[in-house]
């Protein structure tokens, strides 16, 4: 198992900072900064990079999940179900406005992309890449390609990007996604191996 109380904190303490960088600069304002900045090409890219938290970065946390762990793969499939519950009830909870809604002169129309209007705290794209990242990186095997893993990392933080970029978050809700993504990992990591449910 990679991913340990280190990758947390670190992580955490990289969305700590961010978060003070928000205080300081202001939400909004990095809000603002990243949807102006835009090109076609940009559009049509971070569009299939922000599918990748829809179905494709689960699909291959699951998989390796059963691969690696047989049957008790069911648990994570679990903790994902408890993941998405938690996140959809939390956005109905607080039901913040997304930037179509805050910002409407700044968010443009992109084609191919169906703007939201309410539930953006937290960003739940976010949230998933950041959770399946964490388990895929508990179950590396040290023969893997390290380029891959930081691919992976960095595809999580670049649907992250992808959200504010797209028109659907703002910067306040993908760190808040991020770091319920990871802490939500983490507990249930401690869940299970407390419980020695992921014991042979």
């Amino acid at each position: 198992m990679t991913f340990t109380v280190r990758h947390l904190f670190l992580y955490t303490l990289i969305f700590t900072v961010l978060f003070f960088v928000g205080i300081i600069i202001g939400f909004d304002a990095i809000t603002l900064g990243i949807l102006s900045f835009h090109h076609t090409s940009l559009d049509t890219l971070l569009i299939y990079i922000t599918k990748w938290a829809e179905w494709p970065v689960i699909a291959l946390a699951l998989s390796l999940a059963f691969y690696h762990l047989g049957r008790k793969g069911w648990l994570w499939a679990l903790a994902f179900i408890v993941e998405g519950l938690l996140i959809q009830g939390a956005k109905i909870w607080i039901n913040w406005p997304r930037p179509a809604i805050r910002f409407p002169d700044q968010v443009r129309h992109i084609n191919g992309v169906t703007l939201s209007q309410w539930k953006a705290f937290p960003s739940g794209h976010t949230a998933a890449a950041f959770f399946a990242t964490a388990i895929i990186l508990s179950l590396w095997q040290s023969h893997w390609p390290k380029f891959l893993k930081y691919t992976l990392i960095i595809m999580a933080f670049a649907v992250a990007y992808s959200r504010i970029y797209l028109g659907q978050h703002s910067f306040e809700d993908v760190l808040a996604g991020a770091l319920v993504g990871l802490w939500l990992f983490w507990a249930f990591y401690q869940l299970f191996h407390y419980k020695k449910w992921l014991n042979p």
